[in-house]
């Protein structure tokens, strides 16, 4: 913010809410980061909630965050009783991209609201950044390792089970996108050789890059 500017919860509105709401639902925010501070509350209204009460989960400004408490959040909206959709903001990434899509590829329909999970699409375009889970050295998050990363069997064995989350969830976007009907990784046309997108997309992805998801939003 520019010296000598201040504002006030007063003066400034709340941004909107980046799909359709109906005024029935409310909305829980998961905000920032997915740590056991965000989650924790939003899993304490899942148990809670009545059959078929209307909740959106809406995931605002996300940069992702702790993967168990992803699967703590993933396990709780798989045994509420609520009518639950989730949304996203302008971007998502990391495990509040993971939680998005892993709702879009397996909603849970429910019986008459009861038990009703589904990720619903934004209405302005929208970013997913999705990569391998990585792990931070230290508070500062300036340094992180992957998997292969770590020089002991064992703890690459336990952690195994967090990438292939990761991993699994990649290849069904990858073959929703076709890429099992791609004839050929590459081409060569008057002396240079061409990738396609999707295989450039996977080695990016298994070479531990950043994969990016655009979404156009149903209002753009």
């Amino acid at each position: 913010m520019d010296a000598g500017v201040t504002a006030s919860a007063e003066n400034v509105a709340e941004p909107e809410i980046n799909a359709v709401v109906t005024p029935d639902r409310r909305v829980l925010e998961l905000k920032g980061v997915v740590n056991a501070e965000t989650v924790t509350p939003v899993i304490e209204e899942l148990r809670n909630a009545k059959p078929a009460e209307r909740l959106l989960i809406y995931i605002r400004a996300n940069g992702g965050g702790e993967i168990r408490q992803l699967v703590l959040l993933i396990q709780a909206l798989g045994t509420t009783q609520a009518d639950v959709e989730l949304a996203i903001g302008r971007y998502a990434m990391s495990a509040a991209a993971t939680l998005w899509l892993w709702f879009l590829l397996d909603p849970i329909q429910g019986d008459d609201g009861v038990g009703r999970v589904v990720s619903v699409d934004p209405l302005k375009p929208t970013v997913l950044l999705f990569h391998r889970p990585r792990w931070p050295h230290g508070e500062g998050g300036e340094y992180y390792c992957f998997i292969e990363d770590f020089e002991d069997e064992t703890v690459r064995e336990n952690l195994s089970a967090q990438v292939e989350i990761f991993d699994n969830l990649f290849e069904r976007i990858l073959a929703l996108q076709g890429f099992g009907q791609v004839h050929a990784a590459t081409v060569k046309h008057e002396g240079a050789i061409y990738k396609h997108h999707l295989h450039f997309a996977r080695e990016a992805y298994y070479g531990n890059n950043d994969y990016v998801i655009s979404l156009n939003g149903v209002a753009a």
